[in-house]
C-alpha cells in the first residue's frame, strides 16, 4: 500500500509488535525506499527495543497508550523531513 501511493503519504506510525510483519524490518525498509519518518509505538519501553528503533532509523519511540501531547507534536517530524 505504501509503495503504491508513496506520495499520498507523509509519516509512518507503526507498532513495534505486529503480528505478520517485523516492525524493525518496515522500518528499514520505509527508510531506504520512500524516505518517510517512522514513529514506533509500544506498550514497552525496554531499552534494548527503543535502542533498536533508534539504531533501524525511527524518529520517535511513543509508549503506548500514547498521550495527547505527544499526538500534537507528531507533525514536527514531518517538517523537519521536508525541510
Amino acid at each position: 500500500m505504501l509503495r503504491e501511493n508513496r506520495s499520498r503519504y507523509d509519516l509512518v506510525i507503526t507498532s513495534v509488535n505486529m503480528p505478520d510483519m517485523d516492525a524493525f524490518k518496515l522500518l528499514e525498509l520505509v527508510g531506504l525506499e520512500m524516505d518517510l519518518p517512522v514513529i514506533m509505538l509500544s506498550a514497552h519501553g525496554h531499552t534494548k527495543l527503543v535502542k533498536k528503533g533508534i539504531t533501524h532509523g525511527t524518529c520517535d519511540y511513543l509508549l503506548k497508550p500514547v498521550c495527547i501531547d505527544e499526538l500534537k507534536n507528531i507533525w514536527q517530524h514531518v517538517v523537519r523531513k521536508k525541510n
